[in-house]
């Protein structure tokens, strides 16, 4: 039995090394279906500091930061926790004339004049790590120490109590015909120009790597006075542009649904303006 085992092991990472996706019609929907596996709601775009603590409002599909994440969530006091199981995951997607989810409402790159139809672009998201808050260190931090204007705040908009990170984004060009683009720092800028305070370096002649973190998904944690101080609903999807938010407690008198596919909303759910709770 152990001979089996052993024999079975090598073949199982390879699982988990690289996910490849088909060219995408649709750039914002292809972070999107990344994140969700994951149980997150995809960033509009691939962003450098909203990360947990984040207080946010408006729609899924049109995001409004209200404050920055250590307005309300100082990391000096609240630890931010880190956990590398994904560290290993690659997806790839190839998007035709367009950088795809970087490009979108990024404002720390943009695309350079030769980037045009007949060029085909390759991202690959590697290092994928999870940020998240205790919410222990939440809740006394929210009774004890967090100041009246942030639970004022928190009673009207989410927070971000869980992020999704690619350490090390690559990009990589491709003519129609399968030949790589050769590149150097002469002509990089002719396909992406990167703003100051991005790291960046090209590798091979072949491509780019870009080793700034991005979040690219989120958890929306709920705080508001009636809470008692404790976080315990959460939106991990999205539902008719609206954020769905569920009790995590396992032990409740309420019923909640196990039904991990994408929710019906009905007459019987409470629904605010932008917002859905699943009780």
């Amino acid at each position: 039995m152990k001979f089996t085992n052993l024999r079975i092991l090598p073949l199982v990472p390879v699982l988990f090394l690289v996910a490849c996706k088909p060219e995408q019609q649709d750039p914002n929907k292809a972070i999107d279906g990344l994140v969700k596996d994951f149980g997150y709601i995809g960033y509009q775009n691939a962003v450098e500091n909203a990360g947990t603590g984040t207080l946010i409002g408006g729609r899924p599909d049109a995001v409004s930061y209200v404050a920055h994440p250590d307005d309300c969530f100082d990391r000096e006091i609240i630890t931010r926790h880190t956990d590398r199981s994904e560290y290993t995951r690659k997806y790839s997607y190839k998007f035709q004339g367009s950088l795809g989810f970087l490009l979108s409402g990024n404002f720390i790159l943009g695309a350079g004049l030769s980037l045009k139809k007949d060029i085909t672009v390759e991202i690959e998201l590697s290092g994928l790590t999870t940020e998240f808050m205790s919410s222990i260190d939440v809740t006394d931090w929210y009774m004890n120490g967090m100041s009246e204007t942030c639970r004022l705040y928190l009673n009207d908009v989410g927070f971000v109590i869980q992020a999704l990170k690619a350490e090390k984004l690559s990009i990589a060009f491709k003519k129609v015909s399968g030949n790589s683009i050769g590149l150097n720092l002469d002509n990089v800028s002719e396909y992406v120009e990167f703003q100051t305070g991005v790291d960046w370096e090209i590798v091979d002649e072949t491509r780019i790597e870009i080793t700034t973190p991005k979040y690219i998904g989120y958890q929306l944690g709920r705080l508001r006075l009636e809470d008692d101080a404790r976080s315990l609903w959460r939106a991990m999807s999205v539902v008719d542009d609206k954020y769905f938010f569920e009790r995590i407690a396992l032990f409740d008198d309420v019923a909640t649904s196990s039904d991990f596919a994408a929710p019906i909303v009905n007459k019987s759910m409470m629904t605010d303006r932008n917002a859905v709770f699943n009780e």
